[in-house]
C-alpha cells in the first residue's frame, strides 16, 4: 500500500538513540555499510561528515536535486545519512525534478569526458598537495585547507558519479520496463571497460608471473610472514631486484586501504594486503585479469545485440540505444574515481593526522602516534600548537567505546520514513543495496541478486585484506563490503557473498566481471555464516542456503 503519511522507524533496544537536536528523529537516516561497516572513529568523522554534506550540497544545488541538506551523523559510532527535504508542494517538486533532469540530461553523455578532461586534473593537484606538503610542525595549520580539499573532492566525487549513475538507472528502468528484470542480465552490457582496478591487478598479476620464474623469490613471499617478506626479499639480489619492482607497483597503486576509515594505514604504510593479493596471482589457479576483461567484453557485446534483436520495435530500439551508450560511462568513472578519491585522498588525509600525533607524543599529550585518531579535527587544532592539555583518558574512553560498538550489527534504518511518493530512491537500493529487511530462516540468507550463477562451496568469512589468506581456490567469500584493492581475490574465489552494497556497487560489478555467482545486500551475512560452513550461492535469485 501507498505511505501518505511518513512513518517512525521503530529504534532497537540494542541500538538506542540520543536524538539531539530532536528534529533528527524526523528525518530519514541509512546506514553506509558499503563504506563504513564498522565504527568510525572521530577524526574520521569530523573530517569526512562535513566535508560530504558541504560537497553534496553543493553538487544538489547545482543539480537541482529536490532535498535541502544531506546530513552526516555518528550514531552510537556508525555512520548514517540523512535527507532533508525540501518544504515545496506538488507543482514546485515538479518542477525542481524537470530542471534536475534536464541537467542530467546535459551532463550525462560527456560524462566520462569531463571526468578525465576537467575533474581528474584537479583530483590529482588536490592529492599532490596533501602528499608534498612539508608537515612538520605545520601539520595542525594545514589541516583547514586539509577540510576543505577533502570537501572538495566530495564535490568533485559527486560531479562526476551522479550522472554516471543516474544514466545506469535511466538504462536499466528503460530496460526492465521492456524485457523485465530477470537474473539482471542487463547489468553485463555494463562490463568489460578498462578502468584503473583492473589496471592495478594486471600489474600485479604480471609481476606474480615473472616472480613465478624466480622458484626461490616465490617461495619466500609464498612462506614468509608478511611483515617480514621484504626483509627477508632484500638478503639476495635477485630477490631485492624483485622487492624494487613491488616498492615501485606500490608508489602507483599503493594509496589505497580497506575502506574510508582514516586509522586504517594504506599499503604503503603496510604492505600485507600487498602479499595477500599476490599470493593469489601465484595460484595456478589464478585468471590472468586481461583474459577476463577480454571474455567480459565478448559478454557485453552479445547481451547488446541480443537485446536489439529482441526489441520490439525501432522506438524500443532507440530507447535502449541512446541510454546504453551513455550508461556504459558508468563503470570507467566508477571504479576511476574511486582509485583517486575514494582511496588515494582518503590515505592521503593519514599524513596531516600522523604529524599531529607525532607532536603530541613528544609532549606527552598522547601515548601512541594513531591516539590522534580519537581527537576530533578541531580538538587537534586546539592541542598541537600548545599541546599542554592530557588528552590519554579522553582517547582511552574514545578507543573503549569503539570497541564496545564493534560487534553490534545496527538497524539499516533510523528516524522517520518519509511518504512513498511512487519514485523510490534507486540509488539506495541499487548502489548501497539498502531497503531489504534480511532474512530471519535460520538455514538462508537473502540479498540482491546481483551476478548470475549457482555455486556450492565452502564459506571463509574475509572482514579485512589481513585476513584474506585463508581463502584457498573455490571457496566463498563472505565479506561485509569490498573495495577495488579486494578485486584479486575474485580470481580464486567460486563466489561472494556481502554484506552490504546493491547490483551498482563494486562487488556486484567485479563478481559479473568475473562471472562468478554474487549476493549482496544480505546486511548480516558475515555475522550468521561460520567459516567451514558449506554454502549453495544463487547469485540470480539473491539467496545463499547454509548446507552444513
Amino acid at each position: 500500500m501507498t505511505l501518505s503519511v511518513a512513518t517512525p522507524i521503530a529504534t532497537p533496544e540494542h541500538f538506542p538513540v540520543d536524538w539531539d537536536p530532536p528534529e533528527m528523529e524526523g528525518l530519514f537516516w541509512w546506514w553506509d555499510q558499503m563504506h563504513h561497516p564498522h565504527p568510525v572513529t572521530p577524526i574520521t568523522f569530523s573530517l569526512d561528515g562535513p566535508a560530504f554534506s558541504e560537497g553534496i550540497g553543493r553538487v544538489a544545488r547545482a543539480f537541482h536535486m529536490p532535498f535541502k541538506k544531506y546530513h552526516v551523523a555518528r550514531f552510537n559510532t556508525y555512520l548514517y545519512y540523512g535527507n532533508e527535504p525540501n518544504p515545496l508542494n506538488a507543482e514546485q517538486l515538479a518542477e525542481l525534478n524537470k530542471q534536475m533532469e534536464a541537467e542530467m540530461a546535459q551532463r550525462a553523455p560527456r560524462v566520462l569526458q569531463d571526468w578525465e578532461n576537467i575533474y581528474l586534473p584537479e583530483v590529482q593537484a588536490l592529492n599532490t598537495r596533501l602528499r608534498e606538503f612539508a608537515y612538520d610542525e605545520a601539520a595542525a595549520d594545514f589541516l583547514e585547507e586539509v577540510a576543505a580539499i577533502r570537501a572538495r573532492q566530495w564535490e568533485l566525487h559527486m560531479l562526476a558519479v551522479l550522472p554516471a549513475m543516474g544514466s545506469a538507472f535511466m538504462f536499466a528502468d528503460t530496460y526492465e520496463s521492456i524485457f523485465g528484470a530477470a537474473n539482471n542480465e542487463h547489468y553485463g552490457m555494463l562490463q568489460g571497460f578498462p578502468n584503473k582496478s583492473v589496471e592495478a591487478g594486471q600489474a600485479l598479476y604480471d609481476l606474480a608471473q615473472d616472480i613465478k620464474d624466480q622458484p626461490e623469490v616465490a617461495a619466500v613471499i609464498r612462506e614468509t610472514p608478511v611483515e617480514r617478506v621484504f626483509p627477508e626479499l632484500d638478503r639476495s639480489p635477485t630477490g631485492a631486484a624483485v622487492a624494487q619492482r613491488l616498492r615501485a607497483y606500490l608508489d602507483e597503486y599503493g594509496w589505497r586501504s580497506d575502506q574510508f576509515e582514516l586509522i586504517d594505514p594504506s599499503w604503503r604504510e603496510d604492505p600485507a594486503p600487498l602479499f595477500v593479493n599476490l599470493r593469489a596471482y601465484l595460484e595456478d589457479t589464478a585468471i590472468d585479469p586481461r583474459a577476463e576483461q577480454a571474455k567480459a567484453v565478448l559478454e557485453r557485446e552479445r547481451l547488446v545485440a541480443e537485446m536489439f534483436e529482441r526489441a520490439p520495435d525501432q522506438a524500443g530500439r532507440n530507447q535502449l540505444q541512446m541510454w546504453v551508450t551513455v550508461a556504459q560511462q558508468y563503470l570507467p568513472v566508477q571504479e576511476n574515481h574511486n582509485f583517486y578519491i575514494d582511496q588515494m585522498n582518503t590515505v592521503l588525509l593519514r599524513l596531516p593526522v600522523l604529524e599531529c600525533g607525532k607532536r603530541l607524543v613528544r609532549t606527552g599529550a598522547v601515548n601512541k602516534v594513531d591516539d590522534a585518531f580519537f581527537l576530533t579535527l578541531e580538538e587537534l587544532q586546539e592541542a598541537v600548537p600548545g599541546a599542554h592539555a592530557d588528552g590519554r583518558l579522553l582517547v582511552a574512553e574514545r578507543r573503549a567505546e569503539r570497541e564496545r560498538w564493534w560487534s553490534i550489527v545496527p538497524p539499516s534504518t533510523l528516524g522517520t520514513k518519509p511518504p512513498d511518493d511512487g519514485t523510490g530512491n534507486p540509488s539506495l537500493e541499487r548502489f548501497f543495496g539498502v531497503g531489504r529487511e534480511p532474512s530471519r530462516q535460520p538455514r538462508v540468507i537473502t540479498g540482491y541478486g546481483a551476478s548470475k550463477g549457482v555455486v556450492t562451496g565452502t564459506a571463509k568469512v574475509v572482514r579485512s585484506l589481513a585476513e584474506a589468506d585463508k581463502l584457498e581456490p573455490g571457496d566463498v567469500l563472505v565479506c561485509e563490503m569490498t573495495m577495488p584493492p579486494w578485486t584479486p581475490l575474485f580470481s580464486t574465489v567460486s563466489a561472494v557473498v556481502a554484506d552490504s552494497g546493491g547490483v551498482l556497487s563494486h562487488c556486484a560489478i567485479v563478481a559479473r566481471e568475473y562471472r562468478i555467482p554474487c549476493v549482496v545486500g544480505t546486511v548480516n551475512g558475515t555475522q550468521r555464516i561460520k567459516d567451514g560452513q558449506r554454502l549453495t550461492v544463487d547469485g540470480a535469485q539473491g539467496i545463499v542456503r547454509i548446507e552444513s
